[in-house]
């Protein structure tokens, strides 16, 4: 199992050099500026107990977990997250391919410790807030170190390196791709959630308390039965100009392609069925539609000379998200007294 390590380099003074010697797979530390501060040397010298100079000591407090014979070290396979390049607040991902080696560049003259490398996000660094980032990994760069392990983080960077194999990066790096990605990850468990609790018909009265929260207490009735006459509720509300509209509504908790004309019969009934019904309705859970059916639809519509609208699983399901808590205060106030 391959290790996880964040490292920070001097992506101030030297980002240009660093950044293109990572792409030709050396990532460079600094503290690496004279031929003794090799890290294989001063472990040599410390394995003998002998001292070592002030120069020494700088590289290694700071790199020793670059030399694969040190304890608690970085191994060939493991992955780092390379701080600010080539951008700021940014990673470049790198998998360790062999060991540690020491040769100081001409210019400029530091830098000298080596881990070969291959560049795994290639030209696309992953900003700290984009979407596909957990808040842990944001959080871990408040270390101040030049090296540290994130071991407990591995899931996250397996994570992103995923999304890195995708058409599109991991995400943007705004707050809102963040929400946005956090709300999709909502109507996936909400969906699960749902089929859990509710089955079939069960599913009418959740959205017959949403439909009362969306059109107000005493606006909605639930006419859905063996009575229904081709509506499961039925909407009433006012304009803003003071037009009386009525919805009839159907709900249908499938979980395939809506095909099925069925529905739209049974809101052609509820229009022949109720009076002055104004617009017709199908909740459904279903993802999508097929074009046959909205070609019924729109037939339907056309025959009525009203509209007829489908709200699909997404919406429905922001829509029950969005007012759940409502609906759940709703549910926990006590009746009144008689």
């Amino acid at each position: 199992m391959p290790r996880y390590w964040v490292m920070r380099v001097d992506h101030r003074g030297a980002k240009d050099f660093l950044w293109n010697e990572l792409k030709a797979g050396r990532l460079r530390q600094g503290w690496g500026y004279r031929e003794d501060q090799n890290l294989e040397t001063i472990a040599a010298r410390k394995r003998k107990d002998a001292g070592i100079t002030d120069e020494q000591q700088a590289a290694w407090r700071g790199n020793r977990r670059m030399l694969g014979a040190e304890p608690d070290s970085i191994q060939k396979g493991d992955v780092i997250l390379v701080a600010h390049l080539p951008n700021d607040r940014h990673w470049s991902i790198v998998r360790v391919v062999g060991p540690y080696r020491f040769q100081i560049p001409k210019a400029p003259k530091d830098y000298g410790h080596i881990l070969p490398v291959e560049l795994l996000s290639e030209e696309r660094p992953v900003g700290f807030q984009a979407r596909g980032v957990a808040a842990g990994l944001r959080q871990t760069m408040r270390n101040l170190s030049r090296l540290w392990n994130i071991d407990h983080l591995g899931e996250h960077v397996e994570q992103i390196l995923k999304g890195l194999q995708e058409p599109t990066s991991p995400g943007g790096n705004d707050e809102g791709d963040r929400l946005e990605a956090l709300l999709g990850e909502l109507e996936v468990a909400g969906w699960e959630r749902f089929k859990f609790h509710f089955q079939r018909a069960e599913f009418e009265a959740p959205c017959v308390r949403l439909l009362e929260t969306l059109y107000g207490e005493g606006n909605v009735e639930h006419t859905g039965g063996k009575n229904e006459n081709g509506a499961d509720a039925i909407c009433t509300y006012r304009d803003p100009l003071g037009v009386p509209h009525r919805v009839a509504v159907q709900i249908k908790m499938w979980s395939w392609d809506t095909d099925w004309t069925r529905p739209l019969q049974q809101i052609k009934k509820a229009c022949q069925s109720y009076e002055g019904i104004t617009s017709g309705v199908i909740l459904s859970t279903s993802e999508r539609v097929t074009p046959d059916f909205e070609a019924a639809r729109m037939k339907l519509q056309k025959e009525l000379g009203l509209p007829v609208r489908v709200v699909l699983r997404r919406e429905l399901l922001r829509l029950f998200i969005q007012h759940l808590p409502k609906l759940v205060s709703i549910e926990a106030e006590p009746e009144p007294d008689r």
